[in-house]
Formats: structure tokens, sequence, C-alpha cells
């Protein structure tokens, strides 16, 4: 088991990654947003005008790319928004997901961040037992059927 950069050869296993998780986990219309995300991985730009900073790993197991999550450093704001955190459904539930968390909020807190996220009703229970705390909840937020939780993880 391995976390590593994303480079841009992991571009097909991260759809791939994604679309395993859709529709429980994500809408399809969101594959755009994770393509402009990992456009921003491979050329060192940033994607959204309130970040100063990414970062994209990959999680391998036996060489093979089964997961993927980032987080960007929030411009003017000492939060460490973790974000695109996927497992392959067919490896969900061992523990992989818990990994690339705690590796991210390692590095979050390195940079003298605090660790937040925006997830749903179908994953923030998960969140919640790693400490997480609901700050809100937008019915919708993320489009039709899911729901926003903004959540944060306590100093």
């Amino acid at each position: 088991m391995h976390i590593r950069l994303y480079t841009p050869a992991d571009a097909i296993k991260c759809r791939e990654i994604f679309i395993s998780n859709v529709p429980k986990y994500f809408d399809a219309e969101e594959i755009g947003k994770l393509d402009t995300w990992m456009n921003a991985a491979e050329t060192n730009t940033i994607p959204y005008s309130f970040a100063e900073a990414i970062y994209f790993y990959v999680l391998e197991v036996e060489g093979d790319v089964i997961g993927a999550a980032g987080f960007y450093l929030a411009k003017g704001e000492n939060k460490g928004q973790l974000n695109w955190g996927m497992i392959h459904a067919d490896h969900q539930g061992q523990g992989y997901g818990k990994l690339l968390y705690d590796y991210r909020v390692n590095k979050v807190k390195e940079l003298g961040r605090q660790a937040t996220l925006w997830t749903s009703q179908h994953t923030y229970k998960f969140y919640e037992k790693l400490g997480m705390k609901t700050e809100s909840v937008t019915p919708n937020g993320f489009g039709y059927g899911f729901d926003k939780y903004v959540m944060y993880l306590p100093n």
C-alpha cells in the first residue's frame, strides 16, 4: 500500500474510481469538475480563485490505483479543504478511505491549517466517526438529491 502524488498517468484510473461511485456518492455531472481538478494538478495551476495551492494524491495497492483524494489551501483563511476523496467501489469498507483521510489531515496540519470539507448526506457519518463536526447543511446543495454538509475538524 502506497500513497503518492497524482501524475497525468493516473487520470484514467481516477475517472474509473469516480464512475464506480456514481450515483451513490457522486452525481455523474461532477466528472467535469474532477477533470478540471486533475488538469490543474497536472499543470501545477490553481483551479479556483479562492485557493492558493492544491494537492492531489492516489492510493496504490499492489501497483493498482484504487483511491484518490486531495485538498486545497483556502486563500486568506486558515483552512485546508479536503476534496475528491474516493475509493473504488470494489475496495470500500477495508479502511482505505480512513487511510487517505488521515494522510490528508496530517498534511493539512503540517501546513498549519485546520481541516475542513464539504460532503453529502451519504458520507458525513463516515467523517463524523473520524472526529469532524457539522457546521451547516444545505438541502440539494450539490444538486438534486445531494445535500451539502460543511464540516470541520476541531483543533
